[in-house]
């Protein structure tokens, strides 16, 4: 959009008497109120018809932030959790902002999906920050948005000056919303503020913004449907790739960790562990690759279709076998998708055996950049003494060039949060070619029968795995259930209040210029959490961090869990029916902090279960949910086995597949059991699990939360 002509009409409108005003400025993201379609220009290649056109700073002082908005500018529209702006001419009272700030759903660009709610539904706001030297006020909306649905930010005068009078318009807000209007989007404003006087009377609209969100899911909806067209080659792994349990005397697993001149070193894999697991096979497929060499997706238009790329990767996986006969169709099949650092030996391994004792077979990937080098390899020995040595690659990459190859390296590296986005949905794709090798037909033992049931496919996920599982489950239809273990809101949120990750929002405001880091070494964002009193900034460059943590998560989402947590059940995407999915966290994680899992099932709107059980429209707010209607959200409460146990971790994030103790054994046993039952029954039961843990603890560790966590529940 032309922003010169708008400005020299806001130069010419005469200025109204005293009071405080809410500021009127859609040209600057800085007065706002922002966001705003002001700030975006016609585009017919994008679903909703227009791209983010943000003005840019200079970029030879500013070179960060120049590319980040860069990339802004390349999105259809907003963020589906937007940080909003609303700045006022002098001092405000904070604790009116609440009252007197919300969101109107207005249409949506498309009909392909349902929509959370429809138009006219309200949204208030959250996690609400009044910034003093500025006069500007800083807030999330209540709940999540629709993707590619317009929105109304609006004002009213509920909001009190620091003397308790209400606060007035701005003349530029009368000109624009006033009748004439100069240009569309201010047509488009006058007329949504024309249709929301009478619901908000006797309170009156002071200020207003139109925005549009982004299209979130666009490129993996068209992704999925171009891998469609790929070559599989399916393939078992060497020329022996199935073995039996009891015949194998040990297996080591040779990482590379090295890359020139390469290094090695030796893993000793507990077979043990795997007692009730009957045999293991190994294979291969080929899987499109989207990234480029610097472990990226390149932009693409979201009403464009996605091209096939001409890149493929051998993606190598294993399967544990369950000692019952198989079934006609073959063993029901859990795809396991593991934690960060992990790999497809380690969770798998760990949960499989439970799975396996439940008639259900396991199969696992590598996630992007995980599984050490690609010269990797398993040393297999026999009970006979003979050795099989199979080729085992990972999909870690020497990213900086120090010569070595870390447990994440080419998945989670700094700076910014474009390469976890990209690793997420690679491996999303990735687990969706899985999906059509399963399919296809997978015959491990080479009988020429199926092994594996094309028509029961299950997939769980631990902390990343469930990360990148929220994308793949919300998109491929195939999957009949889901189990989301420690997953959590978007990659930034959850970095932002994680003791274990503060070191890499470090490095990232370390790392940009100019930098942000507001103590040495350090940095205090002074942010808020959800459903706390206003908070008023008093630290010192607090705000510039905030907001450029939002836009790291505005860049972050097509690839972010919160966009996708709605498809999954209330919302479905085109062709995909709705998910039933068995969630799972610990109180007081303290890698995916309970705040961050809470957005996310909150997003998935869990109260739709009853919409799909009574078609009623009208429904409740999810954040709440009563032990009796709602059973699918499941904690487990790490505080209560230390009173017993104090050697189990302080960070109980891992408890899925923490077996490093008697007591550590028995909880991720138990918690397995759940998820191998919900999967056995087709996802339609859910046990409660807590006689499995009674006999050791003597207490229940297990239990339905009445309403979605909402602070950190960090402890001794």
């Amino acid at each position: 959009m032309n922003f010169r002509p708008f400005l020299l009409l806001l130069a010419a409108t005469p200025l109204l008497g005293a009071g405080v005003t809410v500021r009127f400025d859609p040209t600057s993201p800085d007065v706002g109120p922002f966001p705003t379609d002001f700030l975006t220009v016609p585009d017919s290649a994008q679903k909703t018809g227009r791209r983010v056109n943000l003005p840019l700073p200079d970029c030879q002082a500013q070179p960060d932030p120049c590319r980040e908005l860069a990339l802004l500018n390349q999105f259809d529209g907003f963020n589906v959790q937007p940080r909003i702006r609303v700045r006022f001419s002098a001092a405000v009272n904070a604790a009116t902002l609440r009252e007197g700030i919300f969101f109107s759903w207005l249409g949506s660009s498309t009909a392909d999906e349902r929509g959370l709610h429809e138009a006219g539904h309200v949204t208030r706001i959250n996690q609400v920050i009044y910034d003093p030297p500025t006069l500007t006020a800083y807030a999330k909306p209540d709940e999540i948005f629709d993707q590619h649905r317009r929105y109304a930010l609006i004002v009213t005068d509920a909001v009190r000056d620091a003397t308790g009078d209400p606060v007035g318009p701005d003349p530029g807000f009368l000109f624009c919303a006033g009748p004439g209007p100069p240009n569309d989007y201010c047509g488009d404003l006058a007329r949504a503020v024309t249709a929301l006087a009478v619901q908000v009377a006797p309170r009156r609209i002071v200020a207003a913004s139109l925005f549009t969100t982004m299209s979130a899911t666009a490129w993996m909806e068209k992704a999925r449907t171009a891998i469609g067209n790929s070559q599989l080659n399916l393939q078992p792994t060497g020329p022996r790739s199935i073995f039996a349990l009891s015949d194998l005397a040990s297996v080591v697993w040779r990482q590379q960790v090295g890359a020139n001149p390469p290094a090695f070193q030796d893993a000793t894999l507990p077979l043990p562990l795997l007692a009730g697991v009957d045999r293991v096979a190994f294979g291969s497929f080929l899987s499109p690759s989207f990234l480029d060499d610097r472990q990226t997706i390149p932009p693409a238009p979201t009403g464009a279709n996605v091209p096939l790329p001409a890149a493929a990767s051998e993606i190598f996986f294993e399967v544990y076998l369950p000692p019952a006969p198989k079934p006609p169709a073959g063993y029901p099949v859990v795809i396991f998708g593991h934690g960060v650092g992990d790999s497809r030996f380690g969770g798998p391994t760990a949960v499989g055996p439970t799975l396996a004792r439940n008639g259900l077979a396991t199969i696992a990937i590598n996630a992007v950049g995980h599984g050490f080098g690609p010269q990797s390899k398993l040393l297999l020995t026999l009970n006979t003494g003979a050795t099989v040595e199979l080729p085992a690659p990972g999909r870690g990459l020497d990213l900086n060039g120090d010569g070595t190859i870390d447990s994440t390296e080419g998945c989670v590296v700094v700076p910014g949060p474009i390469p976890v986005r990209d690793c997420l949905r690679q491996t999303a794709l990735d687990l969706m070619q899985l999906v059509r090798a399963i399919r296809a037909g997978i015959d491990l033992d080479g009988d020429g029968v199926v092994d594996l049931d094309p028509n029961r496919i299950f997939y769980a996920g631990q902390s990343l795995g469930s990360f990148c599982g929220t994308l793949f489950t919300a998109v491929e239809p195939a999957i009949a259930a889901a189990a989301l273990n420690a997953g959590g809101g978007s990659v930034v949120e959850t970095a932002r209040w994680s003791p274990g990750l503060h070191s890499v929002i470090v490095a990232e405001l370390a790392l940009r210029t100019p930098p942000l880091l507001n103590r040495i070494f350090s940095y205090n964002e002074n942010y808020v959490l959800r459903d706390q009193p206003v908070k008023i900034n008093d630290v010192a460059g607090a705000i510039e961090i905030q907001n450029f943590l939002e836009t790291l998560e505005w860049i972050e989402g097509p690839g972010n869990t919160i966009a996708y947590s709605p498809h999954l059940l209330a919302s479905p995407l085109p062709a995909v029916a709705p998910k039933p999915v068995l969630w799972q966290f610990s109180k007081g994680d303290e890698t995916v902090p309970n705040p961050a899992t809470g957005n996310l099932i909150g997003a998935a709107d869990l109260s739709a279960e009853a919409w799909f059980a009574t078609r009623d429209i009208g429904r409740a707010p999810s954040r709440q949910f009563p032990n009796t209607t709602n059973r699918s959200v499941w904690m487990y409460r790490n505080d209560l086995a230390r009173a017993v146990a104090p050697g189990l971790s302080a960070n109980p994030h891992i408890y899925l597949a923490d077996l490093t103790s008697p007591a550590a054994t028995a909880i991720a046993r138990a918690a397995q059991q759940q998820i191998a039952v919900f999967f056995a029954s087709g996802g339609t039961a859910i046990p409660d699990v807590n006689n499995l843990v009674q006999p050791l603890f003597g207490r229940n560790l297990f239990e339905v939360p009445q309403s979605l966590p909402e602070d950190l529940n960090f402890g001794p």
